[in-house]
């Protein structure tokens, strides 16, 4: 007889894994970004800007127009899902469900883009210098390690 080895490559863990009181506005707005060439995933942290109040994805901890600054999840459970680059190359996207408040998520799902990461340092020459992840539990949205009993092998 041989020995066979069984393996799940199913992930079902929930991305949300807690809620304290949480708060996702559902009707928010992806602002155009004509030079967009990848879908907006889901799980995304996103930015607000301060002028106009639409979302982009945070991507510069340095900017000044209130972009630099993460301010909740792109998280669309299942209803809508990643965001075509061609829908947000050609205008807003509206009715976007935006997580801003009172979360635990799995730190390992969350999509940060242009390499940033929950360590970036934010207004790192200022008093205020600290990491993305403190900006985010200064949101109640708590980035967590989390285990699966359905992780990938050998990953």
């Amino acid at each position: 007889h041989m020995a066979v080895q069984g393996r799940s490559n199913l992930d079902t863990r929930p991305f949300i894994t807690y809620t304290l009181n949480a708060v996702r506005k559902d009707q928010e707005t992806i602002l155009t970004n004509a030079a967009r060439t990848t879908p907006l995933a889901s799980r995304t942290l996103m930015s607000k800007v301060a002028a106009s109040g639409k979302w982009v994805p945070f991507t510069d901890e340095t900017a000044v127009d209130g972009t630099g600054i993460p301010q909740g999840i792109y998280d669309p459970e299942g209803v809508r899902g990643d965001i075509a680059a061609a829908d947000i190359a050609a205008g807003d996207v509206a009715d976007v469900p935006i997580v801003i408040y009172g979360a635990i998520f799995d730190k390992d799902r969350i999509v940060i883009e242009n390499s940033k990461t929950l360590n970036t340092v934010i207004g790192a020459t200022t008093v205020q210098a600290r990491t993305v992840s403190d900006v985010l539990r200064e949101r109640a949205l708590i980035a967590e390690d989390q285990i699966s009993v359905s992780q990938y092998e050998n990953s």
